[in-house]
């Protein structure tokens, strides 16, 4: 499952979905460019069936391949983006229509308004009705809106044996409605309309007496009334009737059992009425199998099953969306699949009530995925697995994937993988289903280390790779073959295929060496492209020790370099610009420093050059440079996580300080600054932010004490209070 700004919206998977929604520690997400995954990450999922992918994201892509159900990418939405991501992987967001942009304009008259004042209500009357109009989200109520009360408005139009004054009255009253849900006995019989005398105005005031009762859970009066108009001759009201019924049981039913929280309580559900509910819709079905109310019948026929705890046949009647495309529900696709989750795939206890096979994979690819310490359900076996076998009759090669996932994933068995999933693709376009299989193949030879084969089957893949997000994944899963294969220059070759600008990005940020970069620098396949290899290169320059490279590369910037922020990581100050490169020292104001350039040209002539040091140590220090993304390698399973090919030592600002303290030529006002900011790196928690190096508090005693002792007649020396 998972939650964006607040789980949240929109870039690459409106995807999946087209939602808002992600699940971290902090409820945000950044992408981890690993493809392999088996621990659930909804922030991070992939266009193949895995067991770390949210269960959505399966349920979605089998949807996808039995029904055809598409997959739009949007990226309306920059908030992911701005995360690092690009489209694989990419987080879940579950928010099903954008939200519409409030708007200063004068809307043109809603139908509703138009067809009230063609029964001969006024537009004023009609818009003071209108103004509080609720919309009733997530309860009963949520029917009671502009477009049910049309319908009501354009059935009472054709009734042309109902007197002009009734049908205005009709009318007035079913607009007042609107802004009913739970009204007192009072204020509802105030909305109903009165001196009805004629046989069909007193049908029509009929509904709306039950309509009225039902929104404000009087469930009696509102059967009462529904009985009723259920032995009407009016066709409209005899079918709405008849489907209201089964939705005041419903109702009634279940009006007691939720918490504050949305969470049903089994114990106080009136199962009675629950039973008396299935038995309307279902007697509603039989009567209007092709009815205006069948798509939500049978939505709620759903809902009974779930509070009557009924799995299977809930199970049954979710499966009948992999046969059936999902516009015949009465809610888009994306509520369904959430609906799915929610009330099937995340609280189903027993799997021997889901028969339908693609329900059924899913949930074995949940069990397969790696457990928590704190996990006490019993491992999911290779005995259960197969004894499903026969659940998947009909879909052999999906049950095929699953005894494949189990030996890579579970059993960690790459050889086994590959003798269940021998399959070579053929020239045929792939569905989510063969692009799994061929995915899962190409980490079994990965994980043999046979990369040459996996990097063949990748580039075989590439053309057949029809669908959403599959190209975007086999550039990232061919890039990584190449990073591991030591062949990372093929990845920036003039005919690479790897074309996804952040999977280039991460890896000139974290593995290119000098001559990569350089050449990325002279012919970049893009503008962002250029600057972020030239950014890399001056700082690992800078940072490495390459002062007279620094000093030579740094003639590729113009004159006034660029102020836009370049994304480099996920820490905290990771998005720095070129003119970075071009401080001018100003901005240290405690201790003067020269421009960044003369401090190179310095160092480079003389490495231990203290003031040199302290002002590089300056540079890192003013612009928050000492946990930048470029000082650390991504983990060794994701993309980028190989040995940096840029040589030399990564400067840290304690490194320098320690030299200028061990330097006996250093002058006084250097050494008490390199002593003083030594000190400082463990204030104030005592662990050090300047680098790596661990200083017992001991030696940070002796820096503070012959600070004060040796330094004490400069600045540093009076302004420092604590050791740590």
């Amino acid at each position: 499952m998972s939650l964006r700004h607040s789980i949240t919206g929109g870039f690459i998977l409106s995807v999946l979905f087209s939602l808002p929604a992600q699940a971290c520690s902090d409820d945000s997400c950044y992408p981890t460019w690993d493809l392999k995954r088996d621990l659930l990450d909804t922030c991070n999922n992939t266009p193949f069936l895995s067991p770390a992918n949210d269960s959505r994201v399966n349920l979605q892509l089998l949807l996808a391949d039995y029904v055809h159900t598409p997959l739009p990418i949007s990226t309306a939405d920059n908030y992911y983006q701005d995360q690092g991501y690009a489209q694989v992987p990419f987080p879940v967001d579950l928010s099903d229509e954008a939200e519409t942009a409030n708007t200063e304009t004068t809307a043109p008259p809603s139908p509703l308004t138009n067809q009230a004042i063609q029964l001969g209500m006024t537009s004023e009357t009609v818009s003071t009705l209108l103004t509080q109009n609720n919309t009733w989200e997530g309860s009963r109520c949520a029917s009671n809106n502009q477009q049910t009360a049309l319908t009501y408005l354009q059935q009472l139009a054709k009734a042309t044996d109902i007197p002009t004054e009734e049908r205005q009255s009709l009318t007035q009253s079913r607009i007042a409605i609107l802004q009913s849900c739970d009204a007192d006995q009072s204020q509802q019989s105030g909305l109903l309309p009165a001196n009805i005398q004629s046989p069909s105005g007193l049908l029509f005031a009929n509904y709306l007496q039950g309509a009225l009762a039902f929104y404000n859970a009087d469930f009696t009066q509102a059967l009462v009334s529904f009985n009723a108009l259920s032995l009407s001759t009016q066709p409209w009201l005899k079918e709405t009737a008849s489907y209201m019924k089964g939705r005041v049981f419903l109702n009634s039913a279940q009006q007691d059992a939720f918490d504050d929280m949305g969470f049903p309580n089994n114990e106080k559900i009136d199962m009675a009425s629950l039973q008396a509910a299935e038995s309307a819709f279902n007697s509603y079905l039989t009567d209007y199998p092709q009815g205006q109310y069948t798509a939500s019948a049978k939505g709620l026929l759903r809902r009974v099953y779930w509070l009557m705890n009924d799995q299977k046949r809930l199970a049954q009647s979710y499966a009948y969306w992999f046969e059936h495309p999902t516009k015949e529900a009465n809610i888009s696709s994306n509520q369904l699949v959430q609906e799915i989750d929610n009330k099937l795939l995340l609280s189903t206890s027993n799997v021997d009530n889901i028969d339908d096979p693609q329900l059924l994979a899913i949930i074995d690819l949940m069990l397969m995925r790696q457990r928590n310490n704190d996990d006490s359900r019993p491992p999911f076996t290779l005995a259960q697995l197969q004894a499903q076998q026969a659940r998947f009759a009909k879909q052999p090669a999906l049950y095929t994937y699953l005894l494949g996932a189990y030996a890579l994933y579970v059993e960690k068995d790459a050889d086994k993988t590959l003798t269940i999933l021998s399959k070579e693709p053929t020239d045929k376009a792939l569905d989510y289903l063969a692009f799994s299989q061929q995915t899962l193949r190409g980490f079994a030879l990965e994980s043999n280390e046979q990369w040459t084969q996996a990097e063949q089957l990748w580039l075989k893949l590439l053309p057949l790779a029809k669908q959403p997000l599959q190209r975007q994944q086999l550039e990232l899963a061919l890039a990584m073959n190449y990073e591991r294969n030591e062949k990372l220059a093929q990845i920036f070759a003039h005919n690479s295929l790897i074309k996804t600008p952040m999977v280039r990005e991460i890896l000139l940020r974290n593995v290119a060496g000098p001559a990569l970069l350089r050449q990325q620098v002279g012919k970049p396949a893009s503008a962002q492209e250029h600057d972020v290899a030239l950014f890399t290169l001056l700082y690992k320059d800078l940072t490495h020790g390459f002062y007279a490279d620094f000093l030579s590369d740094v003639k590729q910037l113009p004159e006034k370099a660029g102020t836009e922020p370049l994304f480099m990581g996920f820490t905290y100050n990771a998005q720095q610009a070129l003119a970075l490169f071009q401080w001018d020292g100003k901005n240290a104001t405690e201790y003067q420093c020269p421009a960044l350039g003369e401090v190179a040209q310095t160092l480079r002539d003389d490495h231990n050059n203290p003031r040199a040091l302290n002002c590089l140590g300056e540079f890192v220090f003013r612009h928050g440079l000492d946990d930048f993304p470029l000082n650390n390698q991504p983990e060794s399973h994701e993309l980028g996580g190989t040995a940096t090919q840029f040589a030399g030592k990564l400067f840290s600002r304690l490194d320098g300080y320690q030299q200028v303290i061990a330097n006996k030529t250093a002058a006084h006002d250097d050494k008490a600054y390199a002593l003083y900011r030594a000190v400082n790196c463990f204030a104030p928690s005592g662990y050090n932010s300047c680098g790596s190096q661990e200083i017992p508090i001991e030696q940070r005693k002796q820096w503070f004490h012959t600070l004060k002792s040796q330094y004490g007649d400069t600045r540093w020396g009076q302004q420092l209070k604590y050791y740590w």
